[in-house]
Formats: structure tokens, C-alpha cells, sequence
């Protein structure tokens, strides 16, 4: 019996790293094959434990889920437009980038994030019966996995979170189909404070800090990711809370700046660590000038160069060329062979051919000052995130190619108006689809404390001196007047709004903006919110797709969250649909 069913697993894990997805059928959590090959007799040993809980890291890279990320989180927002010039993309995602939102779109489907959710709850459920039966398996191994899984399980939840306002709360294991009952969405408040007590309560035990090597320790949850996990929890929290408690909203504002406090700390003892507890000088090179630790306080990667001359060090090479970095919290590993991530290369750019979204005009114009307060133009002149996140194919024509490039041999200019000649940048671009997910890294943390400092209001000036630290990174040029001025940030408002666009410059393309608008939506209100927001993203809108686009969000904050998709409605009569997107539904009410 044992034999066979590791061999039932093993096939299962081979089919999930290949990336066979997990498809809704007939109601709205599917689970084959687990209903197939998990029975009781299955736990009985840590290796039973870690297969499954290897199975959840796995499923999050299947195919399903990426696009999902991206979807999610991108697609209804300002930063791309749809490539005139590939008839590849799909009908749904066109849908979704004009903001056609049908209940009959199957990225609405949420199957493989509760197919993750379900292989978190089998550990959970199973871990402490393995700790009876397995004397080799210890307590603090047991914990470290149970805090791994609680917060795999919240990152998941979150998404469902910010894409559909309300989803059912599962957290015990479903064996088969017939286990499952109709269940009536959670109210969002209901899960978030379950979310956060759970998180809270697994930083008190034992969380793993190192399993020994840099791909493990980024693409394993660690203590790091835990607290980061609940820093965004917070602040998104917060965010919810703004107009209906201020002081209940103000309390997870702090709560947020708590953890990302503990992530920094963190990162700050791996850096004395790694550095044999010195702390030499860092970017000596850098453009315009000498740095150290005074000027680079949270040990970000340089951009070191001179003026005229490649960068020797690229923030983006080591980021997402060579993955795994220093700043790197949680990111999905992919090695192009046993898995791969072709989202980013069908979505954005692949050696031969450019992808389904181009960068939208906010990308491609240049901005004279630091910051566009008017967001036309997302980048200045001087930004060298610009040149990393899109290429230029001439005659007007860009590619978005963060992730996509392997390597980037860019210029260290100080004007990037006329990059052409010996000044353009070079690319080389992925031959296999082996780039890295990455959740989260060090400069969202920063933008995370001071985006919750903003909302506290009591520290405008240390919330603005975080923004510059992760702008300077990439503008070591823009210094003094040319560069951003506390002026920038003179009320708590400014502050709020030049947050919102430097997390757009600094992690444009990775799944981020449409839940940072939806927050920013929340803190509006419910009816003002959506048109706020609007006012910041529909500039990618023209003519008569503006004018519709902007009547519909000029309706309640229902109007950012997505519609169930009809195939949940079916199977579970206990779902009600978002009614802003009700009368689109062909279910039939009973």
C-alpha cells in the first residue's frame, strides 16, 4: 500500500511541475486527482508532509494560477495596452483590458487557488498526527512547516480577497467532491481578521529563517515573508477600514509599519551576516558620486557606472536577470525545463516576437521632472527603471521586457531623451522561460511603511524620505533640485499620490497596480472612490471607450472587485453575484 501510493504521489507532483492545471468541473472546488490518491493511510512520515506541502509551492507555478497574477492584477489598470499587432491574445484578457467584465470569463475561475488553499489545509490537518507518528520529525520543524503553510494559504486567500470582495473561507480539508457543501461568501472584513489572528499567532513560534541556500530561502516562505504577508494585510486593512473607523484604520496603519520595521531588521541582520558583520562601503562607483551606508541605509543594489559608460552593477540584472537577490522576499522559482513560465514571455516579449500587452503612453513618454504629477509620464528623464521595464522597437513601437531579459547592458546616462547609438540599451533575452516570480522584494516593504505612514499622517516627512530612497536607487542623477523635493509631499494628499505613482515606476509589470488603485478606491469611499481612481487610470481610455469606462466607475466600490464567474454561480446557489455585474450573468435566477 505504501508503495503504491507514493508512486500515486510522485505521478501527481510530475503532472503539477510539467503544469497540468487543476480545471473547475462541476462545482466550485475541484480536487482530482487529490481525491484520487489521498486517503488516510497516505500520512505517515515528514516526507507524506513535505510532499504535499512541496505540492502547494508547485501548483502556485501551474499555468492557471500565473495568469491569474497577472490578470488579477494588471489587466484593468493603466499600464498596458493591447498589441495591435498580435492576434495570439485571448478574447477573455481583451475583455478584461477595455474593462468588459463578464460573468461568462473564465479568468474568473478561482478553482487553482483553492486547489493551493486545499493542499496548505491537508498539512495543516495531517502535521500533527505526523508529529505523533514520525519521532525524526521535531516541533520547531513542524511549526516552521505549519507557518509556512498558514501563510501560503493567506497569500492565496488574498488574492481571491482584492479580486472578488467576498469568497467562502474553507480552511479544513476536502478529500473529494462530495465533501464539499455550498457555502455563502465570507464577508471581507470576516476573512481578513481571520487571516491576520492566524499570521500573528505563527510569528510567535518557530518560523524558518534559512533552509541553506539562496533559491530555497526565496522561494520558501520564510519569517520574512510572513511578516511581509501581514504588513500588506494591514495596510490593506487600513485601507478598508479609512471611512468606516479611522481609529480601527489607523491601528492597522501602524500594525503595517510593525512588520515591514521587523522585514527591515531582518534584511539588516542578513546583511551584516553576509557581510561577516562589516559594513563596507556600498556602490563606490555609483553614478554622481561616492555612496555609503549613510546614503543607502537599507542596502539596496546599485546602479554603479559612469556617465556615458554601461552599469558594472544593475539593480535589474541581479533582480530579475539573475533572480533569488539580496532584496528578494518571496518569489516562484522556474527553471525553464521542469517548469516554465511562459506567461511573462507570451504577456510581454519573447526573443522573436512581442507579446500580447505593450506598455501604455504613461510608460513610453518622458517626463522632464522627477515626478509627473499629472501621471502622463510615468518616468523622467533620468529614471533607469525605464530602459528596464520597456524596449524600444522604433518608429514609436515598445515592448514591456522586465522579466524577459536575462541581462540588460544599459547606459549610465544622465538624460534619457536621446538613447540611440552606442547609448541604447542592449538586451538579452530569455531563450527558455525560466523567469522568476517574484511576490514580493525589499523596495515594496519600503513603499508598503511608507505608504501606512502617509495614512497615519503623523510622519509625512519619514514616509517621503522612504519614497526617495527606493527613487534614488534608480536616479542617481536626480539630486538636489533636479530630483524629488519635499515640496512633492508637502500634504499628507501629495504624499499619498506620489506613493501611488513610485510604486507603479518601481514594480510596473508584476501584478501590483490594480490592488494598489483598489486600495487607494477604498480610502475615497465607497461612492467617490471608484472615480477617483479613475481619475488616475482611465487616461489610458479614448473617445468612446473613456466615456463608458467612466460611467462605470462612477458607481460604487463594487465596481472594482470582479464578477463570480457563472460556472461557481452554478455549482454553488449559495453565491450571490456582485450586482454590479449581475445583469450581465445568463445564470437563471431561481
Amino acid at each position: 500500500m505504501k508503495n503504491r501510493k507514493k508512486i500515486r504521489y510522485a505521478a501527481l507532483l510530475g503532472c503539477l511541475a510539467l503544469g497540468t492545471t487543476l480545471t473547475s468541473c462541476n462545482d466550485w472546488l475541484t480536487l482530482y486527482p487529490m481525491d484520487k490518491i489521498v486517503e488516510e493511510s497516505f500520512w505517515e512520515d515528514k516526507k507524506d508532509l513535505e510532499s504535499v506541502r512541496n505540492a502547494a509551492y508547485v501548483n502556485m507555478t501551474s499555468n492557471d494560477c500565473m495568469e491569474r497574477y497577472l490578470v488579477w492584477g494588471e489587466l484593468r489598470a493603466d499600464n498596458f495596452d493591447k498589441n495591435a499587432n498580435n492576434s495570439d491574445i485571448p478574447t477573455a484578457m481583451q475583455d478584461i483590458l477595455s474593462v468588459n467584465l463578464k460573468p461568462s470569463n473564465n479568468y474568473f475561475n478561482w478553482s487553482s487557488f483553492y486547489a493551493t488553499i486545499n493542499y496548505c489545509n491537508k498539512v495543516l490537518q495531517h502535521g500533527p498526527e505526523i508529529l505523533e507518528k514520525d519521532k525524526s520529525f521535531s516541533q520547531a520543524e513542524w511549526e516552521g512547516m505549519r507557518a509556512e503553510m498558514i501563510a501560503l494559504r493567506a497569500l492565496n486567500y488574498f488574492y481571491l480577497i482584492r479580486t472578488f470582495d467576498e469568497v467562502p473561507m474553507v480552511f479544513t480539508a476536502i478529500n473529494d467532491d462530495s465533501e464539499v457543501s455550498t457555502l455563502k461568501a465570507t464577508p471581507q472584513a470576516v476573512l481578513l481578521d481571520s487571516l491576520v489572528n492566524q499570521l500573528e499567532y505563527v510569528t510567535t513560534t518557530n518560523m524558518t529563517q534559512n533552509y541553506g541556500n539562496s533559491a530555497d530561502n526565496r522561494g520558501l516562505i520564510t519569517d520574512k515573508a510572513v511578516h511581509t504577508i501581514l504588513a500588506d494585510l494591514y495596510l490593506w486593512r487600513g485601507s478598508y477600514y479609512e471611512t468606516r473607523d479611522k481609529a480601527k484604520a489607523d491601528s492597522n496603519y501602524q500594525a503595517c509599519v510593525n512588520h515591514c520595521d521587523k522585514v527591515i531588521a531582518l534584511k539588516n541582520e542578513e546583511y551584516q551576516k553576509n557581510n561577516n558583520g562589516s559594513f563596507p562601503s556600498i556602490g563606490g562607483g555609483i553614478i554622481g558620486g561616492g555612496a555609503s551606508d549613510s546614503d543607502n541605509p537599507y542596502h539596496l543594489i546599485e546602479n554603479i557606472g559612469t556617465d556615458g559608460v554601461g552599469l558594472t552593477t544593475s539593480a535589474y540584472d541581479e533582480i530579475f536577470g539573475d533572480k533569488n537577490s539580496f532584496e528578494s522576499i518571496f518569489e516562484l522559482q522556474f527553471d525553464g525545463s521542469v517548469n516554465n513560465n511562459s506567461l511573462v514571455q507570451n504577456c510581454y516579449q519573447k526573443p522573436d516576437k512581442v507579446g500580447y500587452f505593450v506598455p501604455s503612453s504613461i510608460a513610453t513618454k518622458l517626463s522632464e521632472t522627477a515626478d509627473d504629477e499629472t501621471n502622463a509620464a510615468l518616468y523622467s528623464k533620468t529614471d533607469l527603471r525605464r530602459w528596464a521595464t520597456i524596449q524600444s522597437k522604433g518608429e514609436e513601437s515598445y515592448a514591456i521586457v522586465k522579466y524577459t531579459a536575462s541581462m540588460i547592458d544599459q547606459p549610465a546616462l544622465k538624460d534619457n531623451n536621446n538613447v540611440t547609438g552606442r547609448y541604447e540599451p542592449t538586451y538579452s533575452l530569455r531563450s527558455t522561460a525560466n523567469a522568476n516570480w517574484i511576490f514580493y522584494r525589499l523596495t515594496d516593504v519600503l513603499l508598503m511603511k511608507a505608504e501606512a505612514m502617509c495614512m497615519l499622517g503623523t510622519d509625512l516627512k519619514g514616509a517621503f524620505d522612504l519614497v526617495k530612497a527606493v527613487y534614488n536607487r534608480s536616479n542617481p542623477y536626480a539630486q538636489g533640485e533636479s530630483g524629488l523635493s519635499e515640496e512633492n509631499a508637502a500634504t499628507q494628499e501629495a504624499l499619498e499620490g506620489l506613493i501611488l505613482r513610485e510604486r507603479n515606476r518601481e514594480l510596473f509589470g508584476e501584478g501590483k497596480r490594480w490592488f494598489d488603485l483598489l486600495r487607494y478606491a477604498m480610502r475615497k469611499g465607497d461612492e467617490e472612490g471608484p472615480s477617483k481612481a479613475f481619475e488616475i487610470f482611465g487616461k489610458k481610455f479614448v473617445g468612446t471607450q473613456a466615456s463608458t469606462a467612466r460611467n462605470k466607475y462612477q458607481q460604487s466600490i463594487k465596481v472594482m472587485y470582479s464578477p463570480y464567474t457563472e460556472s461557481e454561480m452554478k455549482a454553488n446557489p449559495e453565491l450571490v453575484q456582485n450586482p454590479i455585474w449581475d445583469d450581465q450573468s445568463t445564470i437563471q435566477k431561481k
